[in-house]
């Protein structure tokens, strides 16, 4: 943290003059809080953040600044979804004023709004970005149009708030639609609580309001009250409680409510789905759906298993792997029965040769689920509800959670098993840098997945697997500049020269084109960021052709099988570039000497790297790494460019250990009473890199749903259902 003061004058620590500084780690870097004090009256707050999100981040800055100013505090809520931003501005305004050595005496000001009557409009970008090119895979519009909202006002009050339009992710939408218009009005306050895991979305429709209400002449800082929370309490009897209604928890509670069991689901989203809806898709080996669709025989099981165990070096738990493995078809056949009982498509693609179907990504293929079977058949869906402890009884047994709701209600579901079910660490930077050694990711998968189910699990007495590791996505991203929406994260599968972060190279560039999963992205892992160095002509050609402007026609070819998204023009690329360059991400020079200066890379180290390259690409050999010749790009003209690029994370694999029947186990792999451990948080499976055999395809997904069965089907049999 950093201080910083210029004082006129004080009068016993208290009645001080003069503007005082205070600097804390916000969410994308440093947050600056700078108090403007007179006889120890605080008359001005400036927030400084340029590396937070701006409708994030920025707005919290926005209202925070306006609520200290006008109650002469700097003790002031924070704002729903943006909480690290929230709590660097709290930190830094404190030690602003611990600096300053002033008194702040609170002031309750009523505020009395003037504002113009009529409606009024306003409009934001929430998850997609204008431009974007990943959100038509989610179901949203090939044409992004930002957030756009309608607030009608008298002179002192909201009297209506309504949404015009929103093209983020279907069912993402549904929640933030439906409750946060209603909650303004309500609550007469833009700083009502976002929908929990539809951040962005939420956070589009309050940035709208705000518009319309400045539009209208209104005080923002009388309009930021936060949601107040409650004292309350509520109780739940049941035989099986799950923990996170993603593929697996959902699956586990139609499986228990197929066996008679009475089944509560906690969530902490505003909706159902989890990382699965992240998922294009799932492994199904020997599900007769596949063989009936297909026509096809499946792959033998022990072929399957040789080959996962081969690839895993027998680093996974051969008994984890093979229940699995026996499971699998057969729930990827129990989710057609109930799909095909809906208006849901379910299964859309059969991919035989890899045993596995396609479902799409998206909340609906979960939605459906609830709203036909588990709801109706007498199952509890508490949304927005986190589950913070387990209870155990004298013997150690897991007899249920505890959770606590949005509002603050506290929840207790008694439950005679419970399956923890959170997807994960992938989404807490702390547990990332404690057990990966690394924070330096992007996360497109799910953040509200913290890694509560192993934070639990472990405080019951349960052991970690030996080997946790990031799931990664094969394209490669950035923390600061959202690559994801755009062509930028394509960059790695060129070819092009990539530098590790003192400036020399550390793989053959070949395999981000070749192998981007298991080694591409594994390489970038290694070393935890990195910077690709291309010229002007280069990046001519990705924005005409995409990758293959760059690339020979037998890799073309490879390319358009697996990534067509990367063979079509990138006509975004140069835009891109700019955004990174003005955020400190990219950069651009005359001279590869320059370039280097302008990173910061040490002269000593990254010249002779640089002049040994240029010597490669003129002797067309590879003699560090070995190369392929087409692909050492001539760079002897400029200007050149330099992106920093990082891995993109969809989440973590392995967590706790377990049995065959996904109960969780201690160190000497006894079952831990009634816990038990499915999808992401459930260990064994798994060995770095991600498997890429022959005869396997979206494996986390199938290990997801068919873990969650497993453990239900073991929890009925042990209840003697």
């Amino acid at each position: 943290m950093l201080l910083g003061g210029c004082a006129s004058t004080t009068t016993g620590g208290k009645e001080v003059s003069g503007e005082f500084s205070g600097t804390a780690k916000g969410f994308g870097g440093d947050v600056t809080v700078t108090l403007k004090l007179e006889s120890g009256n605080l008359t001005d707050v400036t927030i400084e953040g340029d590396s937070e999100t701006e409708t994030v981040g920025g707005r919290a800055m926005e209202l925070m600044a306006a609520g200290m100013k006008a109650g002469n505090t700097v003790e002031v809520d924070k704002i729903s979804g943006a909480t690290v931003t929230s709590t660097a501005v709290l930190t830094a305004a404190a030690d602003a004023l611990t600096a300053s050595g002033a008194t702040l005496t609170p002031e309750e000001t009523a505020i009395t709004q003037a504002m113009t009557p009529g409606t009024y409009y306003g409009e934001e970008y929430g998850k997609w970005k204008k431009g974007t090119i990943e959100g038509e895979r989610f179901g949203s519009p090939a044409i992004i149009g930002p957030t756009k909202v309608a607030v009608t006002v008298d002179a002192t009050s909201i009297l209506k708030v309504e949404v015009l339009s929103c093209d983020d992710t279907p069912g993402f939408t549904d929640p933030c639609i439906e409750r946060i218009p209603a909650a303004i009005v309500e609550q007469q306050s833009i700083a009502v609580d976002c929908v929990t895991g539809c951040t962005l979305t939420s956070q589009a429709i309050l940035s709208g309001v705000s518009q319309a209400l400045t539009q209208a002449g209104a005080n923002l800082a009388g309009f930021s009250k936060a949601t107040p929370k409650v004292s309350a309490n509520e109780t739940y009897d049941c035989e099986l409680v799950v923990v996170g209604g993603g593929g697996s928890g959902t699956v586990a509670a139609l499986t228990a409510q197929e066996a008679g069991l009475k089944v509560v689901v906690l969530e902490k989203a505003g909706k159902v789905g989890g990382e699965s809806t992240c998922s294009t898709g799932m492994m199904t080996l020997g599900s007769k759906h596949l063989q009936e669709e297909s026509g096809t025989e499946p792959t033998p099981l022990y072929e399957v298993f040789s080959e996962m165990m081969e690839w895993a070096s027998w680093r996974a738990d051969a008994s984890v792997v093979m229940s699995f493995l026996k499971a699998n078809g057969e729930t990827g056949d129990f989710l057609n029965s109930l799909w095909s009982q809906t208006d849901n498509p379910g299964f859309t693609r059969m991919a035989a040769a890899k045993n596995g179907m396609d479902t799409g990504k998206g909340v609906a293929k979960y939605t459906v689920l609830y709203d036909n079977f588990i709801i109706p058949n007498g199952g509890t869906l508490l949304l927005e509800t986190t589950a913070y402890e387990l209870i155990q009884d004298d013997t150690g047994k897991v007899v249920g959670v505890k959770a606590r709701k949005q509002d603050g209600t506290e929840v207790v579901v008694n439950a005679k098993a419970t399956l923890l079910s959170t997807g994960g660490f992938g989404g807490n930077p702390e547990m990332l840098k404690q057990y990966l050694h690394n924070d330096n990711f992007y996360l497109y998968g799910v953040s509200t997945n913290t890694g509560d189910g192993l934070r639990m699990a472990l405080s019951a007495g349960a052991a970690l697997t030996n080997e946790i590791a990031p799931h990664l996505a094969e394209f490669c991203s950035n923390p600061k500049v959202d690559f994801y929406a755009g062509y930028m994260k394509f960059i790695n599968y060129t070819g092009l020269l990539q530098l590790g972060p003192n400036g020399t190279r550390f793989y053959n560039e070949e395999m981000g084109a070749s192998d981007p999963l298991a080694k591409g992205a594994s390489a970038l892992y290694t070393v935890g960021y990195a910077y690709a160095v291309f010229t002007q002509a280069d990046l001519d050609k990705l924005e005409a052709e995409g990758c293959p402007g760059l690339l020979s026609e037998q890799t073309r070819s490879e390319m358009n099988n697996y990534r067509p998204r990367a063979c079509v023009p990138f006509y975004t690329i140069k835009d891109e570039m700019q955004a990174a360059i003005d955020a400190g991400e990219g950069w651009k020079a005359d001279s590869l000497e320059e370039l280097g200066t302008m990173i910061g890379f040490d002269p000593a180290v990254y010249g002779p790297a640089i002049d040994e390259y240029l010597a490669m690409v003129e002797a067309g050999e590879d003699t560090l790494f070995g190369k392929r010749a087409d692909m050492l790009y001539s760079l002897s003209e400029g200007p050149y460019y330099a992106v920093r690029i990082c891995p993109a994370l969809d989440g973590t694999l392995n967590g706790i250990k377990v049995n065959a029947n996904m109960q969780a186990v201690d160190e000497d792999y006894s079952p831990i009473p009634g816990l038990y451990m499915g999808g992401y948080d459930a260990g064994g499976l798994w060995a770095f890199p991600y498997y890429q055999t022959a005869h396997t395809n979206a494996l986390t997904q199938g290990y997801a749903v068919t873990s969650g069965r497993i453990a239900a089907k073991h929890i009925a049999k042990t209840l003697g259902k």
